[in-house]
């Protein structure tokens, strides 16, 4: 299951209306948090929530997502939290504390209904003998399908030569060294960036100007740290693809490994 949080997954520079056209369209289901500030922005229609309610309302208004939207309150329910293109939707009531039975009860009901797991299927009591799983930070491991080869597979696609940090050869150690980036075909999860970082320090095959400390990622950008044009040329370009191509290897399995617990068990978050 892959899980879209703006704060998480915008970049600056990125297209803002893009971004959310492209997930309000794509995603299978929208949690809508309902608070008084949104409904005044969503009915009257002012920047990005604005926008926002405009592409979901109109989506309701053709029946395109009859059940996609799926509000959800943290405070008692009052129609001063409700925006008017979601006034017939029943919410999600997670405003009782996190550990009566009501908030449980709530908090299944909108799990089951994400996941399309039947009310009826099984009783809560056989749910709570499945194995708890307390889900800290998954989602990396959770972004991407394993088909999807776009997505897990990082590619190198160039390097350029006017971002290539020039030296400053002023006598101090390592100054006569560059700092080189290679681009990638798109921006690595934390996930990705922790094998790679940890595959780099310790390549399976390596020469003797192989350094495991001078590679760091940023954004979309392997950046070679402390080295020399010519050193890339014959010796780390060599050993960066290696590594990229373990790399997505080793992470290619741990989703294949996540697809396949979430197939086996039914993941509670209390």
């Amino acid at each position: 299951m892959r899980v879209i949080i703006d704060e998480r997954d915008l970049q600056i520079g990125d297209d803002l209306p893009l971004f959310m056209e492209k997930n309000l369209v794509e995603s299978e289901f929208i949690i809508v948090i309902l608070t008084s500030g949104y409904k005044k922005r969503a009915d009257s229609r002012p920047g990005g929530v604005g926008y926002e309610a405009s592409i979901m309302a109109a989506s309701l208004s053709k029946n395109e997502a009859v059940n996609k939207f799926l509000p959800v309150i943290f405070e008692p329910y009052r129609d001063e939290i409700v925006p008017v293109f979601l006034a017939s939707k029943l919410a999600s009531d997670l405003s009782d504390g996190l550990e009566t039975i009501t908030f449980k009860r709530a908090f299944e009901k909108l799990e089951r209904t994400i996941l399309g797991i039947s009310t009826t299927s099984q009783s809560s009591q056989e749910l709570a003998s499945k194995k708890v799983v307390k889900v800290t930070d998954k989602s990396d491991l959770m972004l991407n399908s394993v088909d999807d080869d776009e997505n897990t597979q990082i590619m190198l696609i160039r390097i350029d030569s006017d971002e290539v940090t020039q030296p400053l050869n002023n006598g101090t150690p390592g100054s006569a060294l560059y700092s080189v980036p290679f681009h990638l075909n798109h921006y690595p999860n934390r996930t990705w960036q922790q094998i790679f970082l940890q595959k780099w320090r310790f390549p399976s095959q390596f020469t003797t100007k192989h350094r495991g400390n001078i590679a760091k990622i940023n954004r979309d950008l392997i950046i070679l740290d402390g080295t020399t044009i010519e050193e890339v040329r014959d010796y780390h370009l060599r050993t960066l693809k290696l590594v990229i191509q373990e790399t997505n290897k080793q992470y290619k399995q741990l989703i294949i490994k996540e697809q396949q617990r979430q197939e086996r068990a039914i993941v509670l978050v209390y």
